[in-house]
């Protein structure tokens, strides 16, 4: 994979997402017909039904291969461009890009307002292959306005996150493993994420490095991917960059 080149300055770990202008259709019906989505949702997920739905303020939009089914619950066809419901656009990027990485293996849990996902069969072991260290990524989809020609601009924020299971596959905690396998298990731990340096010492460099050597070629590889209602986004290597007071663009 190329090496992206970065100009002097300072970048956050957000990355432009370019999506479709032309009309998209959808499915949607009021929300003071469906107060609470968990029954629907349940049923669709029973009925293995490749249609999503979501609640954005006062209207509830429907979505997926299979979204004609939400007919029969009340729903109506409409055609949206995704600008104008960026909420729903920015839950549509990160859930498309879910999908396609659970399509190479990557387990997805949910969180609030996100997804976080790593991959079972890629970590480092540590402490006679009893502890497995997973490097795992915290997405975020956003949107703003460009201040210079007021645009609306998705975006995907990108975090690292280190997930720690045994050879089971089963969650791991820093306090039991220190109690089980020693300080010096977590020293190691420490070491794979970046936070020591193999002399022990606090590496102060950390930020910097899993922004170059983990965040940016993880960006670069899923450069495009489908969104769940149709169509393609596309995902930019460059990040959003801080413009400073006086800075020249």
């Amino acid at each position: 994979m190329s090496h992206l080149h970065l100009d002097p300055g300072i970048y956050l770990n957000v990355f432009p997402i370019e999506v479709s202008k032309e009309p998209i259709p959808f499915m949607r019906a009021d929300r003071a017909s469906f107060q609470d989505l968990h029954p629907l949702r349940k049923r669709l997920k029973e009925e293995g039904k490749k249609a999503w739905v979501y609640a954005d303020e006062q209207v509830v939009y429907g979505y997926g291969l299979d979204v004609s089914t939400l007919k029969m619950e009340g729903f109506k066809v409409v055609s949206l461009r995704l600008v104008e419901t960026p909420r729903l656009t920015s839950r549509l990027i990160v859930e498309g890009l879910v999908n396609e990485l659970r399509a190479e293996g990557y387990e997805a849990l949910p969180r609030k307002g996100r997804w976080q996902v790593y991959h079972p069969g890629q970590f480092t072991a540590v402490a006679g292959g009893r502890i497995h260290v997973h490097r795992g990524y915290d997405l975020r989809g956003s949107f703003w306005r460009d201040t210079v020609t007021a645009q609306l601009t998705f975006g995907l924020n990108v975090d690292i996150i280190w997930v720690l299971r045994d050879t089971a596959n089963q969650p791991l905690n820093m306090r039991r493993i220190r109690q089980k396998y020693g300080y010096d298990a977590i020293i190691a731990i420490a070491q794979i994420q970046g936070e020591y340096l193999p002399s022990r010492r606090i590496n102060t460099e950390v930020a910097r490095q899993r922004f170059h050597e983990h965040i940016l070629p993880f960006v670069q590889s899923h450069s495009k991917f489908e969104l769940p209602c149709g169509g393609q986004a596309r995902l930019l290597s460059q990040p959003v960059r801080v413009i400073l007071g006086g800075e020249e663009q």
